[in-house]
């Protein structure tokens, strides 16, 4: 039996003839369109890092970022500038076919985070580390891409270090790591911690050393966080914080015994009396040297560096004293 059509379905084709359109047009558009929203899934490919943990790394490495900006900025003597500019998962092919050569890689352990992970100094930041260090004001572009000298790999190993240490003091707040510097390579090739589909965290930071810009990444692989992927939670973050700010409120009664009891440097001085050198190196044995300071006038202590006290010296008993006179205050700073 043939399909009857409604009124509204016949305006629609007399509509559709008028403009020129072909009738079944319009179907076979819209069934081309719902083709192209289908996908392929590889769920051999699908994300092994959750988004909670890829933000908890985002915070992790953000604090780190700063401690290492502090830290380049002191040993180099130039004003360092470092940044995370992206935490996402890759695969670790994805990640060394990526890698320029040459390349300074330092392969870290993190216990307790099992395994190790990969730490990338591009060749342009390391050869401003090198320069600075040795003194220079930084290296030619160009030469970013010459082979690392034995000597060069010595001092970044050393440098690396000490950034790497810094991380510890990142992560507290959510385990206890100990990030070390295990070897260093500079060929990727040698460089495999894990299986080239084994899904990967890359934190990619940016670092700004005079006038040189350019990144550091590190890799993470995801068996590495499985023994802390519980720690890696925000309301551990968030609870740690909230923590902390309320242990500050009692720290004051557990300091002030242990302020109370810290020895610290007392001294007391004459008034500055000034002579010569002929004079000094003409004294003799039994010779009186005459000070700038009347019998009456009181001594002044100093605590470590900050005069504090006036006062005058004595005895007490077999040794010598001083009887405070007076209680030195600082000057007040001109707003």
């Amino acid at each position: 039996m043939a399909e009857i059509l409604s009124q509204s379905e016949i305006d629609e084709l007399l509509v559709a003839l008028a403009s020129g359109q072909n009738a079944t047009g319009g179907g076979d558009n819209k069934a081309k369109q719902q083709d192209d929203k289908v996908r392929v899934y590889d769920f051999r490919t699908a994300n092994k890092f959750s988004k909670e943990q890829i933000r908890m790394l985002n915070f992790i490495y953000d604090s780190y970022a700063g401690r290492l900006a502090t830290f380049l900025s002191g040993t180099l003597r130039t004003m360092c500038e470092v940044e995370v500019v992206s935490v996402e998962e890759q695969t670790f092919a994805e990640f060394t076919n990526s890698l320029p050569v040459p390349a300074f890689l330092g392969i870290l352990t993190m216990p307790p985070l099992t395994g190790n992970a990969l730490f990338e100094v591009s060749s342009a930041v390391a050869y401003e580390i090198v320069s600075r260090l040795l003194g220079g004001t930084g290296y030619f572009h160009e030469e970013a891409n010459k082979l690392f000298t034995e000597i060069e790999i010595s001092i970044l190993s050393r440098i690396t270090r000490q950034m790497i240490a810094y991380m510890g003091e990142s992560w507290e707040r959510v385990v206890s790591v100990q990030a070390e510097l295990e070897r260093v390579e500079t060929s990727a090739q040698f460089a495999q911690i894990v299986n080239t589909g084994e899904p990967i965290a890359i934190i990619t930071m940016n670092v700004k050393i005079g006038e040189v810009s350019d990144i550091l990444n590190l890799c993470i692989p995801h068996l590495a966080i499985q023994p802390i992927a519980k720690q890696l939670a925000m309301k551990k973050w968030y609870n740690e914080s909230s923590t902390t700010a309320a242990g500050e409120n009692n720290i004051l009664p557990y300091m002030s015994p242990k302020i109370a009891n810290t020895p610290i440097n007392m001294r007391v001085f004459f008034n500055e009396t000034h002579a010569t050198v002929r004079d000094v190196l003409n004294l003799q044995v039994g010779d009186v040297l005459r000070i700038d300071h009347q019998v009456r006038e009181p001594l002044t202590a100093i605590i470590e560096h900050i005069p504090k006290f006036k006062g005058y010296i004595g005895t007490k008993g077999q040794k010598l004293a001083l009887m405070i006179s007076e209680i030195l205050k600082e000057a007040p700073k001109d707003e």
